[in-house]
């Protein structure tokens, strides 16, 4: 039996959510000995990961590509809900399929059906949700999924400096244009903020990938909020290694899945406020989505309060732990031997 492990997503660069966790399981994958292929949604290769260039034409290649113990993809395009079924009628192996955020609990009904449908028809896979809520929507439909949040722990952290004579906060996307601004990162209320709090706090805005940004329309909504000497932004660089900078680090999505970005804060001793959109990491500390009255009444409640106590309720998570598991039990074979 083949024990090697392919992993279909994007890897960094751009920075981004999915792309940080693929990286970041590496070390936890040759710590357990786990051989992989990683065929990456994007243009970086190196070993181990073969670029796709984003090419479509890689989704057929998959089809006849060598057979593995396992395949997992990371869902983030519609198009994979339809790819799935096709590629487990083509292939043997044992597939995981992680969906990475809550969008299908805001399609419209009957496309909400035709996704269940095709999940449902999708041969042995195992679906990962890192949203409770649509874990628990999908078992709910019959759709058999597993709750497993895809934080994984940085293994290396390289502290950067920002110089500023106010209190920094931080605020972090993978990408920046307009539909994403106003539909899920919220943009327009962090600025309202910062308008309303402009001589108490600089925002390190950090932004996963320039090239897919559109930087003109930030530069428009900067002014529009007067804000543009209040914000320092970065691209492409790692969130974790700015973050000690920060009195805090702020999530105000519309829509999300959990928020990796705030259990990377907390476990680096920085508080975090998020909107109430999901379920959380514990130790966060929630507001009304959208409302700006109840972020100004967190933010005032963290300034004023000390770090021990907000992130008493902090949890030292082991997920990553939980999915390697879940990798060695497919991949051993039938004597039950591990070595790989």
């Amino acid at each position: 039996m083949n024990k090697e492990l392919a992993i279909f997503g994007p890897y960094p660069p751009p920075l981004g959510g999915i792309s940080v966790h693929v990286k970041r399981i590496e070390p936890f994958l040759n710590e357990s000995k786990i051989p992989y292929q990683i065929y990456n949604h994007g243009y970086q290769e190196q070993k181990n990961v073969l670029a796709t260039k984003k090419n479509l034409f890689w989704y057929i290649k998959l089809l006849f590509t060598k057979r593995y113990g396992l395949f997992h993809f990371h869902q983030f395009f519609f198009f994979h809900f339809l790819y799935y079924p096709l590629f487990s009628l083509f292939r043997r192996e044992k597939v995981f399929v992680t969906i990475h955020s809550e969008r299908i609990l805001g399609y419209h009904k009957i496309v909400r059906s035709l996704v269940l449908l095709l999940l449902a028809v999708t041969r042995k896979t195992t679906f990962i949700s890192v949203s409770k809520n649509l874990n628990d929507y999908l078992n709910e439909k019959g759709v058999s999924s597993i709750f497993l949040p895809a934080y994984v722990p940085p293994t290396v952290i390289a502290d950067k400096k920002i110089n500023s004579t106010k209190e920094i906060f931080l605020f972090s996307v993978w990408k920046f244009n307009q539909k994403l601004s106003n539909e899920i990162y919220n943009v327009p209320l962090t600025f309202q903020f910062l308008s309303e709090n402009k001589d108490k706090f600089t925002m390190l805005f950090m932004i996963g990938s320039q090239s897919d940004s559109d930087v003109e329309y930030l530069e428009e909504l900067m002014q529009k909020y007067d804000v543009t000497e209040n914000i320092e932004v970065v691209f492409n660089e790692n969130l974790v290694d700015y973050v000690k900078n920060c009195k805090f680090l702020l999530r105000p999505n519309l829509s999300d899945g959990y928020g990796v970005s705030i259990q990377e804060a907390m476990d680096l001793g920085i508080p975090a406020i998020a909107s109430d959109v999901c379920e959380r990491p514990k130790g966060t500390i929630l507001f009304k989505s959208d409302d700006i009255e109840d972020l100004s009444k967190s933010v005032s409640y963290v300034m004023n309060t000390s770090k021990d106590k907000i992130l008493n309720k902090k949890e030292n998570l082991i997920y990553h732990n939980q999915l390697i598991d879940m990798y060695v039990k497919i991949l051993k074979d039938e004597t039950g031997n591990t070595e790989f």
